[in-house]
């Protein structure tokens, strides 16, 4: 019997278009839903009863309730839920839990202070005396303020500013204390608020199955199916080789690694079980595959990839994965520009080693600092044997016989004159991508022929 993994291959566009209607329909719904319970428990207070206060708890409770199930959709987007990933895709996805999370300090502030509001001004209260009354004295307020702390905490964490400053691994095990947020302020939802005064019992019920199933999935696609993965396949570190300088390429076999299926250009979240390096990263796959082992290449850029010429073979590995849209089925034209910066070469790598055999029509542009920092050299020389197809090679170091500088507009129609007719995909550190990105739209390119996936959390 075949063994496959469970994120199998990628969805064809037209699929994928249903797809995002139907979760977007999903998301629809659940507001529809979530708003329900509020007008059946909140409603009255400045629908039939204007008393003083009433408008300010009102509000104060739909937002703790669009609140929650904001929450929700950020643990979905973060959750590697590889049929809602397969519609969206990470970058997309990525941007869209950046900005929610902005958005959710906002709510988080806005739902205390409306109710404190309102409930000082029914009490004849302090806006103090009565926001120490619902710690003291309210059924689990006090671990929702905790709760809300810490959301506050890792939402001011992640802005850009705050988040260059602190290392990935400090910045990933921070972000897991907001599934301890979660479990706090859930207690606080049954026990006061709407769900625990809203006539209708099948409310309660919603709210628990919306809550647990998000868990659910999220539980299943992070933690069990790449820990089951590496069970049946028991991935495993083949051997380490230098790709170019600081720069690493690491074998994986395992059992029956043929049967582990990903598409050229998509990426995996690795963790190596050796001393030093168990934290979890994403990482694209660099070769195509080939039924013997499949490859990752890093940059050695931080304190976790520069220890990644220690590993040791035999070392074991958990793959979560495959995952990503960066793929040649989403090229709307058969001609195809690819454009890399530095270690963004990887999934570029694969593509065209699966594209080679297929004799398409394909250029590359490879931009690096030096001739060292070329990755794949020979690899690709042996590949322009099989099937010749232009590679231009940049380096910002001036050196003879080959393009200096970076990549503008200039080069891209000199190199490239007919770049307007094919699909570029575009991969690297994010100031060249947006240079890039940037380039492309003053040369009035269609967005439907360029595909790129950011990797900055």
């Amino acid at each position: 019997m075949m063994i496959t993994s469970p994120a199998t291959a990628t969805l064809p566009n037209n699929k994928r278009s249903r797809l995002k209607a139907l979760w977007l329909c999903v998301f629809a719904v659940n507001l529809i839903a979530v708003i329900s319970i509020w007008w059946f428990g909140s409603s009255h207070y400045y629908i039939t009863d204007h008393g003083e206060g009433n408008l300010y708890i009102a509000l104060g409770r739909l937002i703790g309730l669009l609140m929650q199930y904001t929450i929700l959709i950020q643990v979905v987007l973060i959750g590697r839920i590889s049929f809602i990933e397969q519609a969206f895709g990470f970058d997309k996805m990525n941007r869209i839990h950046r900005l929610i999370g902005e958005w959710i300090i906002v709510l988080l502030v806005a739902h205390p202070l409306l109710l404190t509001i309102g409930t000082a001004t029914q009490n004849a209260y302090t806006l103090w005396d009565q926001f120490g009354s619902f710690l003291a004295e309210w059924q689990d307020v006090f671990l929702a303020f905790i709760g809300a702390s810490i959301f506050i905490y890792v939402a001011s964490i992640s802005y850009a500013i705050v988040r260059k400053k602190l290392r990935y691994e400090l910045w990933y095990v921070l972000h897991l204390a907001t599934y301890a947020a979660i479990v706090l302020v859930f207690f606080h939802e049954l026990n006061t608020g709407d769900l625990a005064s809203v006539s209708k019992p099948w409310f309660l019920w919603y709210w628990y199955v919306l809550n647990f199933s998000a868990f659910a999935f999220v539980i299943t696609y992070r933690f069990l199916i790449p820990l089951w993965n590496s069970w049946r396949f028991a991935f495993r570190v083949e051997h380490v080789e230098l790709a170019a300088k600081d720069t690493y390429s690491v074998y994986i076999t395992g059992n029956n690694i043929g049967h582990f299926r990903f598409k050229p250009g998509q990426y995996a979240n690795i963790t190596f079980l050796q001393k030093g390096l168990w934290f979890t990263h994403p990482f694209s796959f660099s070769m195509e595959p080939d039924g013997k082992h499949i490859r990752f290449t890093m940059k050695a850029l931080g304190d976790h990839t520069r220890r990644l010429g220690q590993l040791r073979p035999g070392t074991r590995v958990i793959l979560d994965g495959p995952l990503g849209l960066f793929i040649e089925e989403t090229a709307v034209s058969e001609k195809l520009l690819f454009i890399a910066g530095g270690i963004g070469i990887t999934p570029i790598r694969s593509i065209i080693g699966e594209l080679v055999p297929k004799k398409r029509d394909m250029v590359l542009i490879y931009g690096v600092r030096t001739l060292d920092d070329i990755a794949f050299r020979d690899e690709f020389a042996s590949l322009q044997q099989q099937h010749p197809f232009p590679i231009h090679y940049i380096l910002s170091t001036p050196t003879p016989g080959f393009e200096s500088g970076y990549l503008d507009k200039e080069k891209l129609t000199r190199l490239v004159p007919d770049f307007d007719q094919r699909d570029v995909f575009l991969c690297g550190p994010p100031v060249m991508m947006d240079a890039a990105i940037d380039n492309l739209k003053d040369l009035k390119f269609k967005s439907i022929q360029l595909h790129y996936e950011k990797f900055s959390f």
